[in-house]
């Protein structure tokens, strides 16, 4: 990943709003998003049902500097799920949105999907697309040429760049050729065995910036099921 066609975003916002069924100390600002709009970006019909019953909001807001905005994200997601924790609220991420089911001593910036979701509106056109990268001062990301019968393995290899991407931003600018392995996708994904996992497997990826759309498009440059999933 390369010198800097994308332009650095100043101050990125991170919200998180924790429900509960008493209220907190903060009134509730901002009406909490719909169960529609919950559910199109993953949140659990669990999740949703005990939403429900928990009307009062604590909002928890903060901009943060490119160089600090990995570790606020961590930070008030951790505090936001203590908090739910504590009163048996639910944490809602905001910047998606989307209800974070994990525990406070789970989130990890390593594990990529922690941070966005995939959204498949464009999969019948070939295109994944993240919803969620803004909050790190990031362009979601447009992955192009999807086969839709084998959607998961794009968004396996979707998950290996996020993960490099969370982890080189803003030092490195992802505009580029790069290359995304095996190990890059277990780390995404949360494998526990990640840092075993093998990193000879690689599929490479061609990144580009569209600043009319204000996102990055990918295309891959090889076969991930032949260089990264045969056996």
């Amino acid at each position: 990943m390369s010198a800097r066609p994308v332009p650095l975003t100043v101050q990125p916002s991170i919200m998180y709003a924790v429900m509960t069924a008493e209220p907190l100390a903060s009134p509730a600002l901002l009406p909490p998003p719909s169960p529609e709009l919950l559910r199109h970006y993953g949140s659990s019909e669990i999740g949703i049902r005990r939403l429900q019953s928990r009307p009062n909001q604590h909002l928890l807001m903060r901009k943060a500097s490119l160089d600090d905005a990995a570790f606020t994200n961590r930070d008030m997601r951790t505090e936001a799920l203590l908090l739910a924790e504590q009163h048996d609220g639910v944490a809602i991420d905001l910047t998606i949105p989307r209800i974070v089911e994990q525990h406070s001593d789970e989130v990890s910036l390593s594990h990529a999907t922690q941070w966005y979701v995939v959204d498949y509106d464009e999969l019948a056109d070939g295109r994944l697309r993240t919803v969620g990268l803004t909050s790190f001062g990031l362009p979601e990301v447009v992955l192009r040429g999807v086969d839709e019968q084998q959607h998961a393995m794009f968004s396996a290899v979707l998950s290996g760049l996020v993960h490099r991407l969370l982890a080189e931003w803003p030092a490195n600018d992802p505009v580029g050729h790069a290359t995304v392995t095996l190990r890059d996708i277990a780390y995404g994904l949360g494998d526990p065995e990640a840092s075993s996992t093998p990193k000879e497997r690689a599929v490479e990826l061609e990144v580009a910036f569209s600043p009319s759309d204000d996102v990055l498009t990918v295309e891959l440059l090889s076969d991930p099921a032949e260089d990264l999933f045969a056996t």
